[in-house]
Parts: structure tokens; sequence; C-alpha cells
């Protein structure tokens, strides 16, 4: 009860915020913005209608090239009870060197983000379930990556564009790991102490209407370890398509992955997991979209398991859309979901 009492306090503030909007300066308001995910689950072992998150976005120029970017979230737990938590807190310097040495003349390439923020590792990752194509994330993020809302950290973050003709960015990171708590019996990948990553991010334009985007990453989790047993590690790479046909998008993405960690005291096995998806714009208000999901053993335990997962979505306004998703395979429940995400304000846009 506490809880939502926080939070119907935030929506109190916020809104109040904006009603005094022609009392204050321009500059001194923060971007307010407020998204909601709701679904309903149907399979013979779950059968639900949840509201599955409501988000709250502050997000504000500091100086020219600084910039502060709060998400907080009440979130449904897997046992049904709710959390309120800081999903992400952080501040992008996007030219460190202008703000620390300024007139001083020196390249403007060096970017540091310092704060709590979900891990660059690959395309997904660092991205809110609001961007995603589809309802769900796919089989080797949850395990490699956690079962909540993706892996994240308290740190630093520093990214430098390479003086090359096409767009080439190098990132590196240190984190102390607060990935998603869920109550119960953990799955996957658990991370302590600190986390190091490293991530090399290419774009291509092939044509005018082609674009072609390539990641190289690689994480560890607790680097200071002295026993190989107790440190993880995931290596990946994924790599992104666009073309766009008659004024449409369409977008494959895939995104493989191996991990070397150990259970439960066991020692350290490698996993293997990898996605592949296709996203097309039908018309301006429907997408529909395919995803093939692949989890191997882990070491010697286990088995494969494998998903597929169809999609059509509906945007109804440019901060609303409707979708329907059918997930499948051999290894897992039938499931249909029916998923409805909202927003109002500035940030409601990563839903067009």
């Amino acid at each position: 009860m506490k809880k939502i009492t926080i939070a119907l306090w935030l929506l109190i503030v916020c809104f109040g915020s904006i009603s005094h909007a022609q009392e204050k300066k321009v500059t001194d308001l923060p971007n307010i913005s407020l998204i909601g995910n709701m679904s309903a689950t149907h399979s013979d072992s779950k059968k639900s209608m949840d509201v599955n998150e409501i988000e709250f976005a502050f997000q504000h120029f500091l100086y020219p090239s600084v910039r502060a970017d709060i998400f907080a979230g009440l979130h449904k737990e897997s046992t049904g009870s709710r959390k309120f938590e800081l999903d992400e807190a952080y501040v992008t310097f996007s030219d460190t060197l202008g703000v620390l040495v300024p007139n001083a003349g020196l390249p403007n390439g060096l970017g540091t983000i310092v704060g709590k923020k979900l891990i660059g590792i690959g395309k997904q990752n660092p991205t809110h379930a609001e961007q995603s194509a589809f309802s769900d994330r796919p089989l080797a993020l949850k395990q490699f990556f956690g079962q909540g809302h993706g892996l994240s950290g308290e740190g630093i973050q520093l990214s430098y564009l390479l003086p090359l003709p096409f767009f080439s960015q190098i990132e590196w990171g240190y984190w102390t790991a607060s990935a998603h708590e869920e109550t119960g019996e953990a799955h996957g990948v658990e991370y302590e102490n600190r986390i190091t990553n490293t991530r090399l991010w290419n774009s291509f334009e092939v044509s005018k209407s082609q674009e072609l985007e390539l990641g190289l990453n690689y994480l560890q989790g607790n680097p200071s370890a002295s026993a190989k047993d107790d440190k993880q590690t995931v290596m990946g790479i994924d790599i992104t398509f666009n073309q766009e046909i008659a004024g449409q998008l369409l977008k494959l993405q895939a995104e493989t992955f191996q991990a070397e960690y150990g259970e439960e005291g066991e020692a350290a096995a490698k996993q293997n997991g990898s996605y592949v998806s296709a996203t097309y714009d039908l018309t301006n208000e429907y997408q529909t979209g395919i995803r093939y999901d692949q989890l191997g053993k882990h070491g010697d335990e286990g088995a494969e398991i494998t998903q597929l997962a169809y999609m059509l979505t509906r945007q109804l306004t440019e901060t609303s859309k409707f979708r329907l998703q059918y997930n499948t395979g051999e290894s897992i429940d039938n499931t249909i979901v029916a998923q409805f995400i909202f927003g109002m304000g500035p940030h409601s846009h990563v839903l067009q």
C-alpha cells in the first residue's frame, strides 16, 4: 500500500508541475512523462491480466551538452506483488572535454555517462520494454541478463566517436551490478560485485534506402576474482539491417552470445544463445514481425530450447499501441499475449 501511495504522490507532483508551468521559466522545468504497459496472457500454465509497469520519466538539460535522465517505475513481480524502484538515473556529458575545459579547442568526441543505467551490451539490453517490437525479451537475453528488465549497474561509461568515414563508436563501462531482483528461485547468470563491458558499435549507409549496423560486445562480471569459476563472461555480436521499401521499413535483427559462468558453486561452463527477428511496417498503422529464439545447454546440463514468436502491432496514436503476440515451441507453453502500451509526455515518442 505504501508503494502505491508513493506512485500516486509522484503522479500528483508530475501533473502539479505541469499546471504551474506558466509560473516558471522554461529552462527550470524538466520534461515529465508517464508510460503504461498492460497485458493479458493465456497459456496452459498462466491466465492473467496485468498492469505490468507504470514508468515515470524525468528528463532535463542541465547544460547545452549535459542532460539528466531519471526513470522510476511501479512494477508487477512474478509473485504478483508490486515493487516501486529506480530503473535508471544518469547524467550524460556528450562533450566531456568541452565541459571540463571550455574554450580550449579540444576535440569533441569523448562522451561520459555517470549513474545507474541499463548496461550497453547488444542492441536490446539497453532499451526499455516500450521500445521493443515484441511483448517479451528473447530467451538468451533473459538467461544472460536477467528475467526482469535487463542487466543494469551503477557506475560510469565512457564513449568515443572514432574519426572514421562511417559512424563508429567504442564504449567502455565499469559498474556495480544491480540486476532487477525477482522473488523466488533465480535462473541464469547471477552477477556479483563489479561488471566491466566494452562495445564497438558501427553503422554503414549501404545506399539511400539501406543501413547496416554491427556491434561487437564483451562483458565480464566479478573481474577481480582470482578463480575463473567466480567470474562471468559474455561475448556477443549484434547485426541490424534496415531496408526502406516504398516508404515502409523492413528491419532484420540478430544477436548471438556465448556466456561462461558457474551456477550454485559449480564449475564454469559455456552456454550459447541467439535470436533472429524480422519486422515490417505494412502501413503507417500496422506492423508485423516474427522472431526465432535459441538457448543452448549450459555445459552438459539441461536441453536446448527454441521458440517462435509471431507479432502484429496496431499503432493507435503516436503515443499508444495495441499488440497481439503468439509464442510457440517444443519446450514451452503455447502462449497468446495481448498488450496495450500508452504514454503521456515527451518521452512517449519512443512508442512511435
